[in-house]
């Protein structure tokens, strides 16, 4: 079996929570009544795990080394599960699994693959987790204030609204919740925000700042390589402090 890519594992491994997430949220918009506003909320969810899925298609379309046995096969599959105007087709992102299965069935793969890759691996477990904590509490916001006639977010587009501003920090205070339940929960996504945005910032500025300080990163060869040369230089200064001192003596009996 070909070794997959050090990045293979960790992407697979985010779509896969991405699937197991798009299925939950395809499961609940069953249950929930037709044009509510909570049934809007789940459908906006479901759109963004089919936008998701196509990037992850044209990925896997520029990436893959054989483009043509991808888009017949696991392709096919990809293709079919976003289509948003089709929601039994979702289930078969169960599909993507197997591909993950397949992946990781290797003794050590998924270790060996996060240990190559730490960088790509936090990445999409910030983004993943990202993901479910901006979908739970704008549930939460939205099932707290439909509850309360003096609220302002009525309906999915203000959940969906406030959630935005309020993970990513910036807080127009255009409209705020007024139930305690709400506010708890956006209490956990500001906090949420915060860390998890603050870590995508350093992920994405530390190339950056290499590029600009002319720095790169640093193999055990290498570091191996400094220490030999600190320590022939250590010997050598000994050896000419002792030289010096037994001339030193020499001197001395001398005279």
């Amino acid at each position: 079996m070909t070794t997959p890519k050090p990045n293979v594992i960790p992407f697979e491994l985010f779509m896969g929570g991405v699937s197991v997430y798009g299925m939950v949220v395809a499961s609940l918009r069953i249950f929930l009544d037709t044009g509510t506003e909570m049934q809007k909320l789940f459908a906006s969810f479901d759109w963004l795990v089919c936008l998701i899925f196509a990037l992850a298609y044209v990925h896997h379309v520029i990436a893959e080394r054989d483009r043509l046995k991808y888009v017949t096969t696991w392709g096919l599959v990809d293709l079919l599960s976003m289509i948003p105007f089709m929601p039994a087709l979702r289930f078969l992102r169960a599909v993507r699994l197997l591909r993950l299965v397949r992946l990781v069935r290797t003794p050590g793969a998924l270790k060996r693959s996060i240990q190559q890759d730490p960088s790509a691996s936090l990445l999409y477990l910030l983004i993943l987790m990202l993901i479910l904590i901006y979908s739970g509490t704008c549930t939460g916001i939205l099932a707290f204030e439909s509850q309360d006639p003096n609220s302002r977010i009525d309906n999915s587009a203000d959940a969906l609204w406030f959630g935005l501003v309020t993970v990513s920090t910036v807080g127009y205070g255009d409209i705020v919740p007024v139930t305690a339940g709400a506010r708890i929960c956006a209490a956990v996504l500001m906090f949420s925000g915060i860390g998890v945005f603050a870590s995508l910032a350093g992920f994405l500025l530390e190339p950056l700042r290499r590029l600009a300080t002319g720095t790169k990163q640093v193999s055990n060869a290498d570091v191996a390589a400094r220490l030999d040369e600190l320590y022939e230089m250590v010997r050598n200064q000994s050896s000419a402090t002792a030289d010096d001192g037994s001339g030193d003596e020499d001197g001395d009996r001398t005279g």
